[in-house]
């Protein structure tokens, strides 16, 4: 899990943009809570410095990623608002013991339980010949609970991975054991399915019954 997670060298609205490397018209909000307004290039997990131009100026700056909180681009196709939010997020692969790491990901419901989604590609390994590894992309979706960090909640790869239910079921108990114990067994005993590659039903289950606003 830790080497897949570390592939998250990836720009993580691209799959909004369908777009190359550029500058879009972005705000930069920092942890001070300051905000600047200007030209940025996409947030990227491999790089530890954002390349930003702020309005009314020429000079390209490299902003250091450990000082922002979130990054508010405008999608040019459309002139709607993107936002891609710094985060440290817990994840399980083959063992009950948490691990952090910090990814850019971007909110696609909020609640109780709030969901976030990063995407990833791996290149793969091209020999000359023939790949050793298959390119392959990845799709990470994210449960938060209130204030908690995140936590990777379900993959979505677009090659078979060894293990994966054996991983989803682990990630699926450790977040909602004390959450919704009742999901946990219902999900086990296969009584609640994810389909489509769309862990959302379990976020739905969770509000239905398990709720603390209910």
């Amino acid at each position: 899990m830790s080497k897949i997670i570390q592939l998250f060298a990836f720009i993580v609205i691209s799959v909004s943009f369908s777009t190359k490397a550029q500058q879009f018209d972005a705000t930069l909000y920092f942890l001070d809570e300051k905000k600047r307004t200007g030209k940025a290039d996409m947030v990227s997990n491999e790089e530890t410095k954002l390349a930003f131009i702020e309005n009314g100026s020429k000079k390209k700056e490299k902003i250091k990623i450990n000082l922002l909180d979130k990054v508010e681009y405008i999608n040019p196709k459309n002139n709607e608002a993107i936002t891609a939010e710094l985060k440290e997020y817990i994840y399980f692969f083959l063992s009950d013991k948490p691990k952090t790491n910090f990814c850019w990901m971007k909110k696609i419901n909020s609640g109780e339980i709030s969901t976030y989604v990063a995407y990833a590609y791996d290149g793969g390994i091209n020999n000359g010949y023939h790949y050793s590894v298959t390119p392959s992309s990845h799709e990470y979706f994210f449960f938060q609970y209130k204030n908690e960090k995140p936590q990777v909640i379900y993959i979505n790869n677009s090659i078979p991975t060894l293990n994966k239910k054996q991983i989803l079921r682990r990630q699926i108990r450790n977040f909602f054991k004390d959450k919704c114990p009742q999901l946990v067994s219902d999900f086990e005993a296969e009584k609640i399915v994810i389909r489509n590659n769309n862990p959302e039903v379990l976020r739905q289950y969770y509000e239905k019954n398990c709720s603390t606003n209910n």
